[in-house]
């Protein structure tokens, strides 16, 4: 509960205004801001929020008060008229405030009066010192919390038929005492302290019953089994005859099978606290009256349940569809964790594709052409997986596109995560701007110097300097150069030139009014691929293939233009 003002309102009563000459009010009358008590109803379980109301109810051991209600009841799981009469005389006996109302709990049957008002004393000195509370305080605010564990199990399950209660924990047995002496006295003969040097949970076995609780499958007593599986929609139970068939008669087989699955069921919808849509899966069944007796044996062991519950019929094809109330999470969501690698799905997946999904990963940031060093993090198995089986494709990438791969094994990681570190590549101006110079630029810029050291025949014959502003000219991109034929490329060329000058160094002549063909892609000048560097010290029998010097040497003829190899 939470929230408290002076004035005090249910939202029933301030949604509409108050009647107006015999009519009822429609001008709804809450604001922000506004200041009202609300219980939680349902709390927050997985993606769906907490259930608020502001019919508040206090359940005792008895009654249940209900603080905002005018009228009051009797338990619909008090089928007996005969019951129901004689609580609906007692209760008449019992002074109830004008604004209150009170239901009687199914533990009321055959109880006397002091019983009952000792009961409904409790729950009145509760709610007044939470509307006091309430009154004295800002929202938001808890006002009151349900009681621990040990007083709701007194509460809940108490009954007639239990002879002993043993509790291990001292504070605990101080609070069961003290609800006892308050609600029920005569039973606190029964609530005993546990002194035993053994554990509790160890003498009774208890371990045990607690592991199945989590198991998705649960034995019979008949030699079958049922597999409890629950999913986001609904909770399906399927029931297996295992090892308790009988070939010879399988109808009968079937009917004491679902017999006994019925008490088991509802006993770990209990102790589960299993809630919202179930389904139920049932054996197959002929005969008509096997089924009507497997109903009616399944809603004898569900009167024992305190939830609402909504029963259909087993249909022809052997379902049973039932709904039970939710006010909390389950004791699997409460006490385990949905597991970081499978989701909660129990599948992950296999060695071979997640490693092939990693490889296609690092190829697509690869193939890009723009990093320089690429530091992937994956899975331990993963990497072996990769670095065992995929080390040529690993090499080419590195030879093709000029990138460093560093492949890190990390244990902590999940099969389906990946993580890529990436260094953009530090390109020089001279790179850049060799791309754009035509095939003619290239061939001039990779003559050595002439005119830093001219040879002596040379200068004899009448070169001089005066040649190199011509040559820088000759240097410009290729966006400005104008169209020439092939006569006024003849005359740059001296007359002089000496009959002894090397063949390769003369310039080739282009064909006649053509433009000169940039540098094919196998030309522009490539970045050293460095070796695969592995960053983690790993095993030696992971790596197989012993590495050579040649190993990351390009292929013969790798970087020869195609157009070349087709003069040739």
């Amino acid at each position: 509960m939470s929230g408290g003002c002076r004035r005090l309102l249910s939202i029933t009563a301030a949604l509409r205004t108050e009647p107006e000459n015999g009519q009822a009010g429609g001008r709804p009358v809450l604001k922000a801001g506004q200041e009202i008590i609300v219980q939680v109803v349902r709390e927050i379980i997985g993606n769906k929020g907490a259930l608020l109301t502001s019919y508040i109810s206090l359940p005792g051991r008895y009654l249940v008060l209900l603080p905002n209600k005018l009228c009051g009841g009797i338990s619909r799981k008090i089928e007996s008229e005969e019951d129901r009469q004689k609580i609906k005389t007692l209760m008449e006996q019992i002074k109830v405030p004008e604004d209150m109302g009170f239901i009687v709990r199914t533990a009321g049957i055959n109880r006397t009066k002091p019983e009952i008002q000792r009961d409904y004393q409790f729950l009145m000195r509760l709610w007044k010192e939470i509307f006091k509370k309430a009154g004295s305080v800002s929202a938001p605010y808890l006002l009151y919390q349900e009681t621990d564990f040990g007083v709701r199990s007194l509460r809940d399950y108490l009954t007639l038929e239990i002879d002993e209660i043993l509790v291990d924990e001292v504070e605990t047995f101080r609070k069961m005492r003290a609800y006892l002496k308050a609600v029920a006295p005569r039973h606190l003969r029964i609530l005993k302290i546990y002194k035993d040097k053994i554990p509790i949970f160890e003498r009774y076995e208890l371990e045990e019953q607690i592991r199945v609780i989590y198991q998705e499958r649960v034995e019979l007593k008949s030699g079958g089994y049922i597999i409890i599986n629950p999913t986001e929609a609904m909770i399906t139970i399927d029931v297996n005859s295992g090892r308790g068939s009988n070939k010879r008669n399988i109808e009968e087989t079937a009917f004491k099978t679902n017999v006994d699955a019925c008490e088991e069921i509802a006993r770990q919808l209990r102790l589960r606290d299993l809630g919202g849509l179930i389904v139920i899966d049932f054996i197959d069944m002929i005969d008509k009256k096997h089924i009507a007796e497997v109903e009616k044996a399944f809603k004898k062991a569900l009167s024992m349940d305190r939830a609402r519950i909504q029963l259909s019929r087993i249909s022809k094809f052997g379902l049973l569809e039932l709904s039970r109330q939710k006010k909390q999470s389950t004791i699997q969501e409460i006490s385990y964790i949905t597991c970081p690698y499978c989701k909660g799905s129990g599948l992950r997946p296999s060695l071979e594709y997640a490693s092939l999904g990693a490889f296609r990963k690092i190829e697509s940031e690869a193939v890009k052409g723009i990093y320089s060093e690429l530091k992937i993090s994956l899975p331990h198995e993963i990497a072996l997986y990769i670095l065992n089986n995929k080390r040529s494709e690993l090499i080419k990438l590195e030879t093709t596109f000029g990138v460093c791969l560093h492949i890190e094994g990390r244990s902590d990681m999940a099969w389906d995560k990946l993580e890529i570190e990436q260094s953009i590549k530090d390109q020089t101006l001279e790179s850049n701007v060799m791309q754009d110079i035509p095939l003619l630029q290239v061939a001039e810029s990779t003559e050595p110097d002439k005119d830093q050291a001219v040879p002596a025949e040379a200068a004899d014959a009448g070169i001089t300097s005066s040649e190199e502003p011509a040559k820088k000219k000759g240097r410009r991109r290729p966006r400005h150069r104008k169209k020439r034929s092939a006569e006024a490329l003849a005359e740059t060329v001296p007359e002089n030139t000496p009959e002894n000058t090397p063949a390769d160094e003369l310039v080739p002549e282009p064909e006649a009014a053509t433009v000169m063909q940039p540098v094919p892609r196998s030309m522009t000048p490539q970045f050293p691929a460095k070796p695969l560097k592995i960053v983690r010290a790993l095993p030696d029998e992971f790596y197989p293939v012993e590495l050579g010097d040649d190993t990351f040497a390009p292929e013969p003829g790798q970087d020869e233009p195609e157009e070349d190899k087709g003069d040739q």
